[in-house]
Parts: structure tokens; sequence; C-alpha cells
């Protein structure tokens, strides 16, 4: 992930995109299957990403579990 300031101001309104049991896209998936094989989590057109949380419990891969998506 590479993260960078905004020219302009951003939204505050958010919610959380969970995908570690399964797949959690927009409809009409904009973003093709990015991921083969794997589960994958997007915000949807207009939103952006402001968190990535993953989880470092035993016995887990610890890859990106949630996003959090504002608008």
């Amino acid at each position: 992930m590479l993260c960078g300031r905004s020219a302009t101001p951003l939204g505050r309104t958010g919610r959380t995109v969970w995908f570690d049991r399964g797949d959690n896209r927009p409809p009409g998936d904009p973003g093709g299957d990015f991921a083969t094989g794997n589960y994958k989590g997007q915000c949807a057109p207009g939103e952006y990403v402001a968190g990535v949380a993953y989880t470092g419990r035993i016995s887990s891969s610890r890859t990106p579990d949630a996003l959090l998506c504002r608008s």
C-alpha cells in the first residue's frame, strides 16, 4: 500500500469492509479478479482506503482482513 497526501479535503464517513472469510467487493466487480484464488475486499467507486487491518492470531496467514473505506 502506498499512502499520500490529498490536495483536497477527504470525506470522514466510513464503513468497514471485511474479507477474511470471503470476497467483499462492490456489485459489478469494477476491479476484476486481481488476486485469483484469494479473498478480496474493495472500496466502492467514490470511496478511498483510509485503513487496513490484519490479524496476527496463531495459525493465521497474517494477511489483510479488512479495509476502512471512507467517502
